[in-house]
């Protein structure tokens, strides 16, 4: 089972913000953490920022998923942001984001932060997950075309194992 299909939750979806910045979607996204996960708003913001200096986090087709690994993290931490509006492309050849994936892991947990994101690459590669997640217009909606979606992968994955 991909273990983003496990971190997502209605609480930590949030559909329709406005982008007045990148670096205000940033400020939300870390507020947004914090308050779910009860983690130092500034560190998180920080430690964001100082990641996504290293390098773009932009995956393809709208969606970015800025990361980074916090000392003092007992498990991997995420939020899902759908804009209402788009960001422009910090570099070339990327098109405006429309979608954020923020994944906050263990300092000391690399495999498993690689792992979440290829799991985030996976999901949002899907053109037919895409679509659904596009369409859904709550959080709860959003977490049932997930799931639906990591079940019938799993599903698939077993068979064809």
């Amino acid at each position: 089972m991909n273990a983003l299909c496990l971190l997502l939750k209605p609480e930590n979806i949030l559909l329709g913000i406005s982008p007045s910045s990148k670096k205000r979607v940033f400020e939300q996204a870390a507020q947004a953490l914090s308050l779910i996960y009860r983690l130092d708003r500034k560190e998180v913001f920080d430690a964001l920022i100082a990641r996504e200096k290293l390098g773009s986090t932009y995956l393809g087709y709208g969606i970015s998923l800025p990361h980074c690994r916090l000392p003092n993290l007992s498990q991997p931490c995420a939020l899902f942001i759908r804009l209402h509006g788009q960001l422009e492309p910090a570099r070339a050849g990327e098109e405006p984001t429309h979608s954020l994936f923020f994944l906050l892991a263990p300092e000391e947990a690399c495999s498993e932060h690689l792992e979440l994101l290829a799991g985030a690459a996976e999901i949002f590669s899907d053109e037919s997950i895409r679509t659904k997640l596009s369409q859904a217009n709550t959080s709860e909606k959003f977490c049932e075309a997930l799931n639906k979606w990591c079940a019938e992968k799993y599903e698939s994955d077993k068979r064809e194992s």
